[in-house]
């Protein structure tokens, strides 16, 4: 069973196009892509497991800041647009 679908907006069905469009607020792009995921949400953690993820979560933080901890403020801006622009092709960075 699939429970994640991509489509390029060119591709859709003028129903589906417009239910995604009522869904979003907006009108889709020529040149975007959609994706749909399907899931079973779950329960947030509690309790010492949320305590225990968060002390992982602040720990790889952590490291993260000591290895860029020589770097400019301008370097690291130019590394997190470089990977946005990887995930996203027409980003652009505010100024």
């Amino acid at each position: 069973m699939q429970n994640i679908s991509i489509q390029k907006t060119e591709n859709l069905s003028p129903d589906v196009r417009s239910a995604l469009e009522l869904l979003l607020g907006r009108r889709l792009e020529p040149g975007e892509e959609i994706s749909v995921m399907a899931f079973h949400p779950h329960k947030a953690p509690q309790g010492s497991q949320r305590t225990q993820l968060a002390h992982r979560l602040r720990d790889q933080m952590d490291d993260m800041a000591q290895r860029t901890a020589d770097a400019s403020d301008q370097e690291l801006d130019e590394i997190l647009d470089e990977g946005m622009r990887s995930v996203r092709p027409r980003y652009r960075p505010i100024e």
